[in-house]
């Protein structure tokens, strides 16, 4: 899927002009994936900070270049079709980033009441015929009479996590909203394009807050705008979302591997090369990785992070 997120851009983005956000642990991977991305395009986080100050590295580059156009933050886990509609809303979010100081967010017309997304409420219209709305808040994931309410409005979208900013409008964002990582931040885009960047990084970067963009800037600042996505949406980063990319059987029944199953409803069974065998079970994950097995019910894989998070206070890390 990052191979096919790459050629998703560089079909109108130069190779040169992409830059890519990783961990240390999956660098090679990455370098292997994609063998036209230049290595000084390349940020391998020293340390896990989540999505905002990687975000805010990733700005940092950019306006180290010398130029302030606006930065597009694609996740490389998500499935998009419809290739004209990607641009479209690419060129209407960098139009409006471009001319104001604005955040903009990419938002996907529900298509059901959907549990595992969170939610983005639209407010006035910034552009002719509402190519472009004011957030007038963000939601978080809601339970089903909830996101049946948001359906029917018609003033709510799935919250995509693609991003369109000039690098000093978030960056400004970051020092106004998440002050203790300025100087940390300032310390890390001096050292860029030398030979102490890797050095500064590892210095500087788990100094900087643990938060995520919605929470730490998105959604407390003023200046956010959505952007109504219209292309075919999936974000695979969650196991609920698999559903919609695998056959399912008759039962609604999905997964990839051999399946013997016995009055079972509506699971996802991921067991790649091997046999999963079920008897009365209904809307059930189960995940098989090595020596590795998730089983949570559908609608709460998003919290894997918990899990992790727990494995990882633990020690436990040969399992992350």
């Amino acid at each position: 899927m990052l191979g096919a997120t790459w050629s998703r851009l560089e079909r109108f983005i130069p190779p040169e002009r992409i830059l890519i956000l990783t961990v240390r642990d999956q660098l090679d991977l990455v370098c292997s994936a994609l063998p036209r991305c230049l290595e000084s395009n390349i940020f391998a986080e020293p340390a896990g900070r989540n999505t905002a100050p990687s975000l805010a590295v990733a700005a940092a580059m950019a306006r180290a270049r010398g130029g302030d156009e606006p930065l597009l933050c694609c996740p490389a886990d998500h499935l998009i079709s419809g290739e004209a509609g990607f641009r479209e809303a690419v060129a209407t979010a960098a139009r409006v980033a471009g001319e104001a100081d604005m955040l903009v967010t990419f938002g996907i017309p529900p298509r059901n009441p959907a549990t595992g997304y969170g939610y983005i409420e639209s407010g006035e219209p910034l552009t002719p015929g509402g190519a472009a709305m004011r957030v007038a808040s963000f939601h978080e994931k809601p339970a089903l009479s909830v996101a049946q309410r948001y359906l029917s409005s018609g003033r709510f979208f799935w919250n995509s996590g693609i991003f369109i900013w000039r690098p000093s409008v978030f960056i400004a964002a970051w020092e106004r909203l998440l002050p203790q990582g300025a100087e940390p931040l300032r310390r890390i885009a001096e050292a860029i394009g030398t030979e102490r960047f890797e050095a500064a990084a590892g210095e500087h970067y788990p100094m900087l807050p643990a938060v995520s963009v919605d929470c730490g800037i998105l959604e407390r600042a003023e200046n956010v705008a959505v952007v109504p996505a219209r292309f075919d949406w999936n974000d695979v980063g969650s196991w609920d979302a698999l559903a919609e990319v695998l056959e399912s059987d008759s039962a609604g029944n999905a997964g990839s591997g051999e399946m013997e199953l016995i009055d079972a409803r509506g699971n996802i069974l991921f067991n790649p090369g091997g046999l999963t065998a079920a008897v009365g079970i209904e809307d059930i994950i189960v995940a098989v990785d090595g020596r590795r097995v998730l089983v949570c019910r559908r609608g709460e894989s998003q919290r894997v992070r918990e899990l992790l998070d727990n494995l990882e206070r633990k020690g436990k890390t040969e399992h992350l």
